[in-house]
């Protein structure tokens, strides 16, 4: 939901025309970004993954040998020490004296300066400079180098929650194969029974007594009553209410650990109107966090990937006027759609707000991953096309619907070129 296909390139820098170059240039880049061939929005989706259920995730910036701009996505288990000593002191190289911890080599103010990513064997292990790589993580302690799983907090119930689903699928499986109980004073077949010529295998638990039979595919149990017979149809309760509270609990305890509202990812079912939107609004507000600390890392990445272009001529330098900020870093990123329970009820609401003053077009425009530079092109192109078909047919504009927004009719003198 973070990702969608959002996290386009918006430039805001003086030079509109080279904006509209670059961020056309970027488009057909976030195509094949990646060194394996993914996409902008798949690495991102990886990554956005990583965090929560991995902790972290390192990207690197490289080039190819001619050099184009790419990315290398490495995954958490890559970033790591050979040498498991603690504290553990590099011996020699560029980084020689300082600390490594956990893969993260850091310098004397506890910043990172470098990442060690393992090789197959230690003479492939590499180390890459900080300048050219940035691992992305939720911090959740002071000083913390790697990043911690969002579900950490859960696993215990998580191991505990497969273990009863494993259970509940072995009793579901025997329930399936077992057919009758039949309680008797021998706690065994009759072997004057007819039925006791069908046994094909029999097995005897030798520390009770208990003789099971299969029968024709069926499961049959005897067991010893001292007095009497009787035979029961076998019946289980499997999953019982108490086990569905159990799981419930413990997937809910899951998504609280990992900042996302159970309600969402379980059962809304409790939910009245007013409670729904608070758990939107919830879900909205940890959708934007991620939007927002992300946008930090795509700016870097477009970027670089900018000045390479520029470097090898695929792009003209930027000569705005702001040019002593450069036009690379002056981007920000669409945001994805929002979630809403009732898209007529937000679309009301952001009116209101618009008419008051309270919410741009801009800002209404984001949260559905629009740009307001792409909705005035569409409008613009939409209205150009309209008027050519009334010039070609001879239709009067109410054909084509009434597009104004108070619903009056259009003026459609033209207007005079300065």
């Amino acid at each position: 939901m973070t990702i969608g296909k959002a996290m386009r390139p918006i430039f805001m820098g003086a030079d509109k025309a080279w904006g509209s170059q670059a961020e056309a240039w970027l488009s057909d880049w976030f195509q094949i970004c990646y060194v394996d061939g993914m996409s902008w929005w798949d690495g991102l989706f990886l990554e956005s993954v990583a965090i929560d259920r991995d902790g972290d995730a390192l990207t690197i910036l490289t080039t190819s040998q001619s050099g184009f701009p790419q990315l290398q996505i490495v995954p958490w288990h890559q970033i790591g020490s050979r040498d498991t000593s603690f504290p553990l002191v590099i011996k020699d190289g560029p980084y020689a004296g300082l600390r490594e911890d956990n893969g993260v080599i850091l310098n004397t103010a506890g910043r990172a300066v470098a990442y060690r990513i393992l090789g197959e064997t230690a003479e492939q292990d590499r180390i890459v400079s900080a300048q050219s790589a940035m691992l992305t993580r939720d911090h959740r302690e002071i000083g913390q180098v790697r990043g911690i799983s969002g579900l950490a907090p859960a696993i215990m119930g998580l191991r505990a929650l497969k273990e009863l689903g494993d259970d509940i699928r072995f009793a579901a499986n025997a329930h399936a194969k077992m057919t009758f109980l039949i309680h008797n004073e021998g706690g065994m077949a009759d072997p004057s029974d007819p039925a006791y010529a069908l046994n094909t295998t029999e097995a005897v638990n030798q520390s009770n007594g208990i003789r099971m039979e299969q029968m024709q595919g069926g499961m049959v149990q005897y067991m010893r009553a001292n007095a009497g017979e009787q035979i029961k149809a076998f019946e289980t309760n499997f999953p019982s209410e108490a086990q569905d509270r159990l799981q419930e609990r413990i997937i809910r305890d899951a998504l609280l650990a990992m900042g996302w509202p159970p309600e969402l990812g379980w059962d809304m079912s409790k939910l009245g109107g007013a409670s729904a939107r608070i758990m939107l609004e919830m879900a909205n507000r940890s959708i934007t966090d991620r939007h927002q600390y992300l946008s930090q890392f795509c700016k870097r990445r477009c970027a670089f990937a900018i000045a390479r272009a520029v470097e090898i001529g695929l792009l003209p330098k930027y000569t705005g006027a702001d040019a002593a900020r450069g036009g690379a870093y002056q981007f920000r990123f669409s945001a994805p759609p929002l979630l809403t329970a009732d898209a007529g009820y937000a679309s009301r609401d952001a009116i209101e707000a618009y008419r008051a003053g309270m919410r741009s077009m801009t800002d209404i425009l984001s949260a559905g991953g629009l740009t307001l530079d792409q909705h005035l092109d569409e409008v613009e192109n939409e209205e150009i096309e309209i008027r050519k078909r009334m010039e070609r047919s001879g239709l009067p504009r109410s054909v084509f619907g009434i597009l104004t927004p108070n619903g009056q009719p259009q003026d459609m003198t033209p207007t005079p070129t300065p």
